[in-house]
């Protein structure tokens, strides 16, 4: 296997034990595709046996497991949503630059990473820099006080609670009036009920981002490495060594 391919398996599906981090499957290719193998290994009494499925807001992932497990739930990744917004975020930003006269310019230049950075990892000087955009531009304003705002919808064990709050956070996004924002609240209320279930099965890509790290270092090392078969086999001792 070459090194090309192997870092064109690093980006392709895998699926992993929620609960224990065990890989279970490794596969070539992008894509609903892609996954049909691993639910083909599955008898019918493993698949029912399945509660909850977590991913990123895919199409075709979310397509492919309410085709072959129609009763599990599915629960978005809050990791993969947060970063979602801080797209959100940065698109603002990028059109609040281009709006700006030059002297207002000053303020946002360079302030990308203090508006994604949790503000007790801010530095005095970006803490400082940051109010000062902050109180200059409304609409960054906005978006970066519904960070935190949206984070809480995964501080709450009960469904409603999350709900309300959730809800809450899509009325006043889609209120705003800055268009990246209603474009971002109107995916999340179509999304409402995935981003719900966390409250019932608690799954995050935790796992399956410290795997990724595994990845890349077994790749790294990976000179002998000759096909997929031997990289699952591989990747998969690791894992169940984690």
């Amino acid at each position: 296997m070459t090194r090309s391919t192997l870092e064109k398996a690093a980006s392709s599906p895998r699926v992993l034990n929620a609960r224990s981090g065990e890989l279970l499957y490794l596969a070539e290719g992008r894509g609903k595709e892609a996954l049909e193998g691993f639910f083909s290994r599955l008898s019918p009494e493993q698949k029912a046996a399945i509660a909850a499925v977590g991913m990123d807001r895919s199409g075709a992932y979310k397509s492919a497991v309410e085709k072959h497990l129609p009763q599990a739930d599915i629960v978005f990744d809050k990791f993969h949503l947060i970063s979602n917004y801080n797209e959100v975020i940065d698109k603002v930003r990028r059109r609040s630059y281009q709006e700006a006269s030059l002297g207002e310019r000053s303020f946002i230049k360079g302030q990308r990473y203090n508006l994604f950075r949790n503000p007790e990892n801010l530095t005095d000087s970006g803490r400082k820099e940051l109010n000062l955009l902050l109180e200059a531009n409304q609409d960054l304003n906005l978006v970066y006080l519904l960070k935190d705002y949206l984070k809480q919808v995964w501080t709450y064990t009960y469904r409603k609670c999350a709900e309300k709050t959730l809800l809450g956070w899509i009325g006043i996004a889609a209120d705003s009036g800055i268009r990246e924002l209603n474009r971002f609240a109107k995916g999340l209320d179509e999304a409402k009920d995935q981003i719900l279930s966390f409250c019932k099965h608690r799954i995050t890509s935790a796992k399956i981002e410290a795997f990724n790290n595994i990845v890349s270092r077994v790749i790294h090392k990976a000179c002998g490495v000759s096909n997929l078969d031997y990289l699952f086999l591989k990747l998969r001792k690791e894992s169940l060594q984690r």
